[in-house]
C-alpha cells in the first residue's frame, strides 16, 4: 500500500512539473504555426525611451470575413472603397488586444494600429502582401490603449484569391515598443 501511494504521488509530482514546464502561447507562435482564429496569445513588449518597462499583451483574432461578405461589409463602411486588384480579394479581421503593466507604477499606454507595419498580412508562402487603403467597418482597431484595458476592432487585407493560408503578422516593435517585443502570427483562414 506504501509503494503504491509513493508510486501515486512521485506520478502527480512529474505531471506537475512536466505541465508547468509547458511553453508559453507566444512561444510556440511563428510563422509555421500561427495562432488559430479564436486563440489569444499572450507576449510581452517593452515600453518606455529612457527607463523601459515590460509590458504583458494578448491578441486574439475574434473573427475573419474573406471575399464578397468582406466587400460588402467595406461598402456599407464607406461606398466609396474600392474593389480589390484583379486576382485578389478582401479579408476582413476583427481583433481585441489586451495591455496591462505588472506593476502599480506601469502607466505607459501602447500605440496601437497608427504604426504601419504593425499589421501586416503574408501569403502562404510568406511573401508580405502590398498595403491597403480601405475604411474599415466600426470600430477600427486604432488609438491609444491604457495599461489595464483593451481596444477591439477591425484591420483590412488584399490577398490573392487562390491563397487559403493567408496569415496576419502583429509587430509591437511599430507601435511605440522600444525594439523588444515578440512578433506574433494569426491565421486568417
Amino acid at each position: 500500500m506504501k509503494n503504491k501511494l509513493a508510486t501515486l504521488v512521485i506520478v502527480l509530482l512529474v505531471s506537475t512539473v512536466a505541465a508547468s514546464l509547458r511553453p508559453a502561447a507566444a512561444q510556440d507562435n511563428s510563422s509555421t504555426n500561427p495562432a488559430d482564429v479564436g486563440s489569444r496569445v499572450r507576449s510581452m513588449v517593452e515600453l518606455g525611451s529612457v527607463y523601459s518597462n515590460i509590458y504583458d499583451i494578448a491578441v486574439t483574432v475574434v473573427e475573419t470575413v474573406r471575399g464578397q461578405k468582406a466587400m460588402e461589409r467595406l461598402k456599407a463602411a464607406a461606398p466609396e472603397n474600392p474593389a480589390p486588384g484583379e486576382g485578389f480579394e478582401y479579408v476582413l479581421a476583427r481583433i481585441k488586444f489586451e495591455h496591462k503593466g505588472r506593476y502599480v507604477s506601469d502607466n505607459m499606454s501602447f500605440d496601437l494600429g497608427n504604426a504601419p507595419l504593425q499589421w501586416v498580412a503574408l501569403s502562404s508562402d510568406l511573401t508580405e502582401y502590398p498595403r491597403i487603403s480601405v475604411a474599415v467597418p466600426k470600430p477600427p482597431l486604432v488609438g491609444m490603449v491604457k495599461p489595464g484595458g483593451s481596444a477591439e476592432g477591425w484591420v483590412a487585407f488584399a490577398v490573392d484569391k487562390n491563397d487559403r493560408g493567408p496569415v496576419m503578422v502583429f509587430d509591437p516593435d511599430t507601435g511605440g515598443a522600444t525594439g523588444r517585443g515578440k512578433t506574433l502570427f494569426f491565421k486568417l483562414y
